[in-house]
């Protein structure tokens, strides 16, 4: 057509080249598997299996071992993921589901470089025996994480799933029907998060891209995550130390508690300091009077975002400057 270029052919395709997964996280313990965790919604994007929720990391079984990931779906059914670098073993298959049996999940989700064959057609064989129990059964997926770039892009990741149960492979959890409560939670929870966001675009910097779901990481230092979570009637903020070392999270929570009366001084309130032993991860947190839920009516939230957005801010930028110095090691 007269006046306009032509447009310019790709002169070859652009594949997708693999690169050592060391590469984008170091460590499965100290960067995958904690990356994982505050970004479950990339693996369930990418497998099609629904919303998941985090509800803990390191999480104890019986035993004395402990889970990877402890996750929750929109049922209130816990998955249990466990990853491993390399070819998935036996040891990693059935301590998953073991640890599955032991939590009651209504699903595994075991995370690796590559299957076997032989342990994929194991996972098949689990599942056909798993669906006949029906809501009973215990569902296996076996996932491969892949990293590399097309062309000269930035390092990326996908995953793909090598076995699941065939149920999801025609109705995943997304297309099952939600009860009527479930439908009117997710659209109000939906709905909250263009508000607190545009709330805290108005004072400042801080602001995320990740898609929320109940929580959202705006910041992350090392092994800290400043967080924003969403419940019905209120939300809080929170301040998560997430190392793969527990002694390592408990020196830092320890650090920043001896300053404890000085930072309730400054924030004009009073903060939950949760150092539970069952989880490996350590977190503080402070629900602001006056923060509004999904739950509050949407003519009433906008001074609820007003309170949230100022807690969030101020509770920045008091345990920043103690975070940078205990990462400083000062």
């Amino acid at each position: 057509m007269d006046g306009m270029a032509d447009p310019i052919a790709p002169t070859a395709p652009l594949e997708f080249s693999p690169i050592p997964i060391k590469d984008v996280w170091p460590s499965e313990a100290m960067d995958f598997t904690p990356w994982l965790a505050d970004n479950l919604q990339y693996l369930t994007d990418h497998l099609g299996i629904g919303d998941l929720d985090l509800d803990g990391t390191e999480v104890e079984v019986p035993g004395g071992r402990r889970l990877d990931i402890l996750a929750v779906d929109p049922d209130g059914e816990k998955w249990a993921i466990e990853n491993q670098y390399g070819e998935a073993d036996h040891d990693h298959l059935t301590r998953a589901l073991a640890y599955a049996v032991g939590l009651e999940c209504r699903a595994v989700i075991v995370v690796a470089e590559s299957h076997r064959a032989e342990f994929v057609a194991v996972a098949d064989e689990w599942n056909r025996y798993s669906e006949a129990y029906g809501n009973d059964g215990i569902r296996l997926f076996l996932t491969v994480i892949e990293t590399g770039q097309i062309g000269d892009s930035v390092q990326g990741f996908r995953f793909r799933l090598a076995a699941s149960p065939n149920e999801w492979k025609w109705k995943t959890p997304r297309e099952r029907p939600l009860s009527e409560a479930d439908l009117i939670r997710h659209e109000e929870r939906r709905k909250f998060w263009p508000g607190i966001k545009e709330a805290m675009s108005e004072k400042g910097q801080l602001t995320w891209n990740a898609k929320p779901k109940s929580y959202v990481t705006v910041i992350n230092r090392g092994p800290f995550l400043f967080q924003i979570w969403v419940t019905a009637h209120n939300s809080r903020v929170q301040l998560r130390i997430a190392s793969n070392d527990r002694d390592r999270n408990d020196d830092l929570f320890n650090k920043l508690k001896e300053d404890i009366e000085a930072i309730h001084e400054a924030l004009g309130g009073v903060l939950e300091w949760d150092n539970d032993l069952r989880f490996q991860t350590n977190r503080i947190y402070w629900v602001p009077e006056g923060a509004c839920g999904y739950h509050t009516p949407a003519d009433e939230r906008q001074d609820g975002y007003q309170v949230l957005a100022d807690a969030m801010y101020r509770f920045h930028d008091e345990f920043m400057p103690r975070v940078e110095g205990l990462l400083d090691g000062s």
